[in-house]
């Protein structure tokens, strides 16, 4: 975290500063206590006058500075967290895919608000009234030396036996504030689960079991945060009392002191306003030092995320010539093959399909061309070059994809398409035909409405002619889809699938499980895909299924 709190040096240093003066003025509220005693007790009238006026500028003077040191403060915490949130942000989507999709998106949605909630207040907030205490810690001790050693000695000997206690609870709190993100983050995948199943759950009846399935998340969090808590409340509960029966302390023996007549009682009355001043903080820095501590699990998390290094610099993909395919294959588990031998060649400007039932690998088949998946047995070139020795950031201004799952964002129409880069207007126009999509544009549904959440308020084959529109948008040479026309009516499918099979400029490939026969006769190679490789289909022997 060192480069957040360098990256605002100036806001820092002067909530450092005001801090310490407000620290400082705290401190000195004892020697006006004094003064303003003593004086009293003197019968000096135009004294105590004068010490009433310049107590009174003296408080106003501390609230000035106490709340610009707390606007300074909460001012500092919200740009350091903006920032290191954006970072860990901007981390995530710099991990691999194959990093990316091993972990949860709930993780990482728990990660950018709930770790941060517990960075701001354990780690920030915690980390500044530190400072402020430590230094009202320091003043006071001054003060309490010149008032009386005696007493300053005592306050000394219990500072020494509270300092154990963050010891004792700083190692068990840290894994339990790491036990408590795991839980906050299984809360979070939860209930995104339930909510995006949400029509499941309704058509087959289990709204009322969903309760009990989030309940079961809801008290794993409950009971670590208790977990926690019980930590926070052991070490408060010490402090507080340590604290009491030091304050007794110095009561006792400053009275001594005073029936000794070596002390007079606005020194008595100033030792017992400093004693609080010196015991205030320590409790707070004794409660706070365990939560820097126990916090640590939390940052190293969020700053691997921020820290995701960026993608080496890689030759760049070319696709002049052709893709090749020799003996891939490919198992998300051990000696559980998807495929294996697949060979394959896609000249440019050529159309390709490829059959399977599900289950036989076309999606993976598609994550490999595409460098979302690693590991693969055998070779992918493009032009000649090994897919793993090519920058994978690059391969997407070669190759758009049509998804089987289609995503939509909670953007107008006109964004999903654009997805708010910047295209000609002719570009988009074409995109829009090409697509279908402008057969159900009107006045009333255009390029500026609102799509709802994932496309909630767009029927599935409009959702599909979206999200083709999107991938015909950036006129790459290669475009693939994944059952890219399944939703779409059968005429509607003809005349978006006959217009992408007599461009020349495009390389096609049609994942599919079912190939319209008619327009068979317009790819350059239809193949069957199985666990053993691909396997050349002959127009002259392609049936339907």
């Amino acid at each position: 975290m060192k480069p957040y709190w360098l990256g605002q040096l100036p806001l820092l240093l002067l909530t450092l500063l005001l801090s310490l003066l407000a620290a400082l003025l705290t401190a000195g509220v004892s020697l006006v206590l004094q003064q303003a005693i003593d004086v009293a007790l003197a019968g000096e009238a135009a004294a105590f006058g004068r010490t009433f006026l310049f107590a009174l500028g003296y408080v106003l003077l501390l609230c000035a500075l106490s709340v610009g040191a707390s606007l300074s403060a909460k001012a500092l915490s919200g740009r350091m967290l903006r920032q290191y949130r954006l970072d860990v942000f901007r981390g995530i989507l710099r991990r691999r895919p194959a990093s990316f999709q091993a972990e949860p998106t709930a993780n990482y949605l728990s990660a950018l608000n709930n770790d941060m909630k517990l960075v701001e207040e354990n780690y920030i907030a915690a980390g500044l009234r530190v400072f402020e205490m430590t230094a009202l810690l320091g003043a006071t001790v001054v003060l309490l030396l010149r008032l009386s050693p005696l007493v300053a000695l005592l306050l000394l000997v219990s500072f020494l036996g509270m300092l154990l206690l963050p010891a004792l609870v700083g190692r068990l709190l840290e894994r339990r504030q790491d036990l408590l993100s795991k839980r906050m983050a299984e809360l979070t995948e939860t209930a995104k689960d339930l909510f995006g199943g949400y029509a499941v759950l309704r058509d087959y009846r289990r709204t009322e079991a969903a309760g009990t399935w989030f309940e079961t998340a809801n008290r794993a969090e409950t009971r670590a945060k208790f977990q926690a808590a019980k930590l926070f409340a052991l070490n408060e509960g010490l402090s507080d009392t340590l604290s009491v029966l030091s304050t007794l302390g110095v009561i006792f023996l400053s009275a001594y002191l005073v029936l000794r007549g070596e002390l007079t009682m606005g020194a008595l009355l100033a030792l017992v306003q400093l004693s609080g001043s010196f015991l205030s903080p320590l409790v707070l820095l004794l409660q706070d030092l365990p939560k820097l501590q126990g916090v640590r699990p939390v940052l190293a998390r969020l700053n691997g995320y921020a820290g995701t290094p960026e993608p080496p610099v890689l030759a760049q993909p070319r696709f002049a010539r052709e893709i090749c395919l020799r003996g891939v294959g490919f198992a998300y588990t051990p000696d559980v093959p998807v495929f294996s031998g697949v060979d394959l060649t896609l000249e440019r400007g050529k159309k390709y399909a490829i059959l399977g039932e599900s289950g036989s690998g076309k999606s993976t088949l598609i994550h490999l061309l595409t460098g979302f998946l690693e590991g693969y047995q055998g070779s992918i070139t493009y032009d000649g070059q090994e897919l793993r020795t090519l920058d994978g950031q690059a391969l997407p201004a070669l190759v758009s994809v049509l998804r089987q799952e289609i995503t939509l964002f909670r953007w107008t129409l006109g964004e999903n398409i654009h997805l708010r880069e910047a295209f000609p207007r002719e570009a988009l126009d074409r995109a829009l035909a090409d697509s279908g999509v402008d057969a159900f544009l009107s006045p009333e549904r255009n390029l500026d409405t609102p799509v709802g959440e994932d496309g909630a308020l767009l029927s599935g084959g409009q959702r599909q002619r979206v999200a083709l529109a999107r991938a015909l948008l950036r006129e790459t040479p290669f475009l693939i889809l994944d059952e890219g026309t399944s939703a779409l009516d059968r005429d509607t499918a003809w005349a978006i699938e006959s217009r992408l099979l007599a461009d020349p400029t495009r390389t096609l490939l049609t994942i599919t499980h079912k190939l319209e026969p008619a327009l068979a006769g317009q790819y350059d190679g239809i193949f069957r895909l199985h666990r053993n490789g691909l396997e050349k289909i002959p127009l002259s022997r392609y049936t339907e299924g």
